[in-house]
C-alpha cells in the first residue's frame, strides 16, 4: 500500500467501526465534509490517521454528520527523528551549575547499602499557582529522601516540569548539594513540559539520552545509565570493556485514549532500550496514564515486572489507584496511572505512594481557595520504591564528588 494512503475509520450509528484507505479526504464525499471542516482537529499521523462518520449522512445533498469525530493520534516523522539523543547532565561545584560529561569512575572503596530508592512524581503543570504548588512539592521530596537513610542512593523522576519548574529545583540547596540533574532548561523537550531527573551524585553517571516516542504530545523517555560494578571476582578491565548497567528510565506516556491506540507502541521502543545486552537491570516508571485494559499488560508483553503487584497489590485496589482523589475532573475515574516497573537483576523490597493530602504551604492556601483552585500540589499521587541490586553487580559509586565528571 502506498505511503501516501491513510486509515480512515468509518462508524455508523449502531455498528462495529469499518476501516477503508483513501489517498486523501478528498475521495471522500467532498461536498459533505468541506463544510464541517473547521469542527475537526486533523491528526497529523502518516498511516493511521481515524476519521468517524455516519454512514446515514454519507449523501452528497446531506451537509450534517451526525458523529464526527478525530483522534489525536501520535505524528509520524522520518525514521532518525525516532533515535537516541545523547546529552549531557549538570552537577553544581558549590557557586554554581556546571554542565559535564558523564564519567565512569569503577575503582572505589566507597560503599553503600546495595539499595536503591526511587521517587516518581507527576506535578501538573496546567493549574494555577505552579510556584507555590512547585515549592510545598520541593519540601515534601526532602523528607521523603532524607527518611531513606543516608547510605541509600536516591533518584527522582519528575514530570510535566516547565522552566519555572526547573528554577526552583536549581535553586534548591539540598538538590545542589546531593543531585546531579538532567535538565537546567526546556531544550531537550519536544513541548513546553517535559521529564527530568534527580540522580544521587554519589552514583557513577555513565550515559544519559532522550529517545522519542511516537507521540501527538511531544513525549518520549529520559534514560540514563548508572555504572554497575562487577562482582569481586569478575573485576572490569578496561574503561567500560563488558560492564554492565542499571538503566534507567523516566516517561510521560500517551495521554487519554488514541484510535489507534499509541501507548502500547511506545512501551515497546522503551522495552527494546531496557534489554540491550549490557543491561543488568532496568527501573522504568513514570506516569504511564494507565486508563484502558490493554495497559494492565503492556509491562508483561515487554519484560518488565509492576513493583506494586510482585509486592501483593491489586488493581482495582483503592491501595493502588494514584489518580482520581485529587483531580477536579470527576468526568474520570479513579485509576492507577502512575507505576514503577522493573527487570533484570534488581527486586522491589518496598513500595509506597507518596504525595498523598500534600497541599500548598499554610499561607497560600486562602489564596489558592479564593481563586476556586484546589490547595493540592497535583492532581497525581506519587510511587516510591525501594530496590536491591542482585547479582548483576553492585552500584558504581564515584571516588569524590570532585572527580564526578570529566568537565566540558
Amino acid at each position: 500500500m502506498p505511503n501516501s494512503y491513510r486509515l480512515y475509520r468509518c462508524t455508523p450509528h449502531h455498528g462495529q467501526p469499518r476501516y477503508r484507505y483513501f489517498a486523501d479526504m478528498s475521495k471522500i464525499a467532498p461536498t459533505l465534509l468541506r463544510p464541517q471542516l473547521h469542527h475537526i482537529r486533523l491528526s497529523r499521523r502518516r498511516l493511521h490517521a481515524p476519521l468517524c462518520w455516519s454512514q446515514r449522512n454519507m449523501s452528497l445533498r446531506t451537509p450534517i454528520l451526525a458523529s464526527l469525530e478525530i483522534a489525536d493520534a501520535a505524528q509520524m516523522r522520518d525514521e532518525a527523528f525516532y533515535k537516541a539523543r545523547p546529552q549531557s547532565c549538570w552537577y553544581h561545584d558549590g557557586s554554581s551549575w556546571l554542565e559535564a560529561l558523564p564519567s565512569r569512575l569503577i575503582n572505589t572503596n566507597l560503599r553503600l547499602n546495595n539499595t536503591l530508592r526511587l521517587i516518581s512524581w507527576n506535578i501538573d503543570f496546567s493549574t494555577p499557582f505552579a510556584e507555590e504548588r512547585m515549592s510545598a512539592a520541593l519540601e515534601h521530596l526532602e523528607d521523603l529522601i532524607l527518611s531513606a537513610g543516608a547510605d541509600v542512593p536516591v533518584v527522582v523522576y519528575l514530570q510535566e516540569m516547565e522552566n519555572a519548574d526547573l528554577e526552583l529545583i536549581r535553586e534548591s540547596r539540598w538538590i545542589q548539594d546531593r543531585f546531579i540533574l538532567t535538565e537546567m532548561n526546556a531544550r531537550n523537550w519536544q513541548a513546553s513540559y517535559g521529564t527530568t531527573m534527580l540522580i544521587d551524585r554519589r552514583l557513577a553517571v555513565e550515559s544519559v539520552f532522550r529517545v522519542p516516542w511516537y507521540s501527538g504530545y511531544g513525549r518520549d523517555g529520559l534514560f540514563l545509565d548508572i555504572a554497575l560494578k562487577a562482582p569481586e571476582a569478575e573485576p572490569v578491565s578496561g574503561a567500560g570493556a563488558g560492564s554492565k548497567v542499571l538503566r534507567l528510565c523516566n516517561t510521560h506516556l500517551e495521554s487519554l485514549a488514541a484510535d489507534p491506540p499509541v501507548r502500547p507502541a511506545q512501551m515497546g521502543v522503551a522495552g527494546k532500550y531496557l534489554r540491550e545486552p549490557n543491561v543488568a537491570a532496568a527501573l522504568f516508571a513514570g506516569d504511564l496514564n494507565a486508563i484502558e485494559s490493554f495497559d494492565r499488560i503492556l509491562h508483561t508483553e515487554n519484560g518488565l515486572s509492576d513493583a506494586y503487584l510482585e509486592l501483593g497489590g491489586k488493581e482495582d485496589s483503592d491501595d493502588g489507584y494514584t489518580w482520581g482523589y485529587q483531580s477536579p475532573h470527576t468526568r474520570f475515574a479513579c485509576c492507577r496511572m502512575d507505576k514503577i516497573l522493573f527487570r533484570g537483576s534488581i527486586k522491589p523490597i518496598k513500595f509506597a505512594r507518596i504525595g498523598i493530602d500534600v497541599k500548598v504551604t499554610e499561607d497560600k492556601r486562602k489564596e489558592v481557595r479564593d481563586a476556586g483552585q484546589a490547595e493540592w500540589v497535583t492532581d497525581h499521587y506519587g510511587v516510591m520504591g525501594d530496590f536491591e541490586i542482585g547479582q548483576g553487580g553492585e552500584l558504581g559509586l564515584n571516588e569524590a564528588q570532585e572527580n564526578l565528571f570529566l568537565w566540558i
